[in-house]
C-alpha cells in the first residue's frame, strides 16, 4: 500500500490548534509550521490543498508531533514521506516546504515528488 504522510511542527487537539492560529496572525514570521502557514487560514484547510489532496489516488495521512508513530525516520520537521510495502521514505524535506510561498507552489511540489516516487516503482 502507497501512503502520502505530512507531519505538521505543531502539536495536535483544539487548544493549540487555537494558539497556532492566534501565533499566525500576530506572528507569522516566527511561526514555525511552514505547512500549517500555507495550507491553513484562520479557520480551515484551504480550499485548493483540500481539493488536491482529495484529488490523488493514493491515501494522504497528516500527523502532529505528538501522535506521529514511533517508527517514523527522523527529520526536520515540517516534511512529508511516502510509504510503501518496502517502508518510509522522507520526500520533503523542511528546506523544501519553506521555499514553497503559497498553496499553488506547494501542489507542484508535491506533484513533482510523487512523479518521482512513482517514476521509482
Amino acid at each position: 500500500m502507497k501512503e502520502l504522510i505530512f507531519v505538521y511542527q505543531a502539536k495536535s487537539g483544539w487548544w493549540n490548534g487555537m494558539l497556532d492560529s492566534i501565533h499566525k496572525v500576530t506572528s507569522p514570521s516566527t511561526y514555525p509550521c511552514h505547512l500549517c502557514s500555507v495550507t491553513y487560514g484562520l479557520v480551515g484547510m484551504n480550499k485548493e490543498w483540500k481539493k488536491f489532496i482529495y484529488s490523488l489516488l493514493i491515501p494522504v495521512h497528516f500527523y502532529h508531533l505528538d501522535d506521529l508513530p514511533e517508527d517514523f525516520p527522523k527529520a526536520e520537521f515540517p516534511c512529508a514521506f511516502f510509504r510503501t510495502e518496502d517502508g518510509i521514505k522522507l520526500i520533503i524535506t523542511k528546506d523544501e516546504l519553506i521555499s514553497c510561498k503559497d498553496v499553488n507552489d506547494l501542489i507542484a511540489l508535491v506533484s513533482e515528488k510523487l512523479a518521482a516516487v512513482s517514476e521509482g516503482d
